[in-house]
């Protein structure tokens, strides 16, 4: 990403996309010329206004109860050959982090509340086996939360058998976790490692221990040291760490000692969120004081200095907020045009089918999205009368829908589409003023329009891809930039 203070080009180590790569607009033939007077600064507090993060279009806002479990039966009925990714959610927190907006179930019971979940994780995986014509492979694995290191070593293991029961693991299998940093130790992470987990994530978000008191999230540094070193002494092969800028008390000088901090651990991705304060929509970040938030300039000024310090060391910077070493694979499916995203954010594993189990879990198909209750309570209930605990979905068959899904994904993934400009006479007046403000470069040739976003515009990607997004139209939603 470019600097926020400055036009000079990135570094090489973040130019390896293909938007990255291209020549200007001006200097090419066919291309619509751009006067771009504002600074990149400026351009994001122009645009900023709430937009989806699209994991998925159409996003989870458009999913309706009319989709439930009768379509996600219908849809694992249908013979399959290729690979799955299976997302396994496991809501249980020791202890509430104020910003978050997961779903998660904040208790000290233990293994009381985690056997009967096990068990219920059973169930739904033989109802889902029961649906399927054969018995499906496993390319990718993933625990998330509330907090997967909430299960004792025991329970992980059980888990970890349970999903054999049901699929065929590969042989090279990308099986990763994340876990709360205050809860591991060096015995819980050799226990990962062992079951098969080759990826591993842990979240410092800040490592002041004022902002950490101001969010409720407290782990000392030496614990998060400790943490990096039992992953790598385990051989993890790749390890990815959490940030979040824009939470109370963060200045641009205490957040410069949380970058130093992730400097000397290396992690192999990092991935650095803009902090959505929304205490309408989420009442634990209700108990964050508002005045304590850094103001819009204070955030920007930290997102810069992380990408500059990022940049020097080696990262490269992949799609939005996330960060890789130049030799991490998705750093190489960005550079290869195979970078791929989903409600899991960006991977590398292209187009696989995704499979959610768990309250809230969404399982992703071509035409089908499809979300578990949210409520623990009605998850378990539905379970007990032997249905799939779908609670809302969405079907997708419209080519059109289709279609501006290929769009927006490819400009989130590779900052690049080509299109046929009689079909987007609409889109073209937008990304015109786009365009203007230096964000996109246009190139019209033979009835198409090639866009592609320019390195300023990549920190609007969000903006850029909701051009496409009819609804966005209609009424703006999702979160804001900055």
């Amino acid at each position: 990403m470019p600097s926020l203070t400055s036009t000079a080009p990135l570094s090489t180590a973040s130019t390896s996309s293909a938007a990255a790569t291209s020549a200007r607009a001006e200097d090419r033939p066919g291309a619509l010329a751009t006067s771009p007077c504002l600074s990149p600064l400026e351009l994001l507090l122009k645009y900023d206004r709430p937009v989806p993060r699209y994991t998925s279009y159409p996003t989870a806002a458009a999913f309706s109860a009319a989709v439930g479990a009768g379509a996600m039966a219908t849809q694992l009925a249908i013979p399959a050959s290729a690979p799955l990714s299976l997302y396994v959610h496991v809501p249980f927190c020791r202890h509430a982090c104020w910003y978050c907006g997961c779903n998660r179930i904040t208790t000290q019971l233990g293994s009381q509340v985690v056997a009967p979940y096990l068990l219920a994780l059973a169930r739904e995986l033989e109802l889902v086996s029961a649906q399927l014509p054969q018995r499906r492979h496993l390319a990718q694995l993933h625990w998330g939360g509330g907090t997967p290191n909430y299960l004792n070593n025991g329970e992980l293991a059980q888990l970890w058998d349970l999903i054999a029961q049901h699929f065929d693991l590969d042989a090279d299998l990308e099986a990763s976790i994340e876990l709360n940093p205050e809860l591991v130790d060096r015995e819980q992470i050799q226990t990962l490692r062992h079951l098969g987990f080759n990826r591993i994530s842990f979240g410092i978000q800040d490592a002041d221990p004022q902002v950490q008191a101001a969010v409720n999230r407290v782990v000392s540094v030496e614990q998060l040291r400790r943490t990096m070193g039992w992953i790598r002494e385990a051989e993890f092969q790749s390890v990815n760490v959490d940030l979040i800028c824009g939470l109370p008390l963060q200045t641009p000088d205490r957040f410069q000692t949380t970058l130093e901090l992730v400097r000397e651990l290396r992690p192999d991705r990092i991935s650095l969120f803009s902090f959505a304060y929304l205490p309408e929509q989420l009442p634990m970040q209700r108990k964050i004081v508002a005045a304590d938030l850094p103001d819009q300039h204070q955030r920007l000024a930290m997102l810069d200095n992380a990408n500059r310090l990022l940049v020097a060391c080696g990262y490269d910077a992949i799609g939005m907020d996330h960060y890789a070493l130049s030799n991490d694979s998705l750093a190489i499916a960005a550079r290869e045009g195979r970078l791929h995203r989903n409600f899991q954010g960006y991977t590398t594993g292209g187009d696989l089918e995704l499979l959610g189990v768990g309250p809230t879990a969404i399982s992703q198909f071509h035409h089908l999205f499809a979300q578990n209750h949210r409520d623990l309570k009605a998850y378990y209930q539905a379970l007990e009368k032997g249905a799939l605990p779908v609670e809302r979905g969405l079907e997708v068959r419209d080519q059109d829908v289709l279609e501006r899904r290929a769009l927006i994904r490819a400009l989130m993934c590779q900052f690049a589409v080509n299109l046929p400009l009689a079909e987007f006479q609409t889109e073209l007046a937008d990304l015109e003023l786009l365009a203007a403000d230096g964000l996109v470069q246009l190139d019209q040739a033979d009835g198409r329009l090639a866009v592609t976003v320019t390195t300023q515009g990549r920190w609007l990607i969000r903006t850029i891809a909701a051009v496409f997004d009819p609804l966005q139209r209609l009424q703006a939603s999702g979160s804001r930039l900055v």
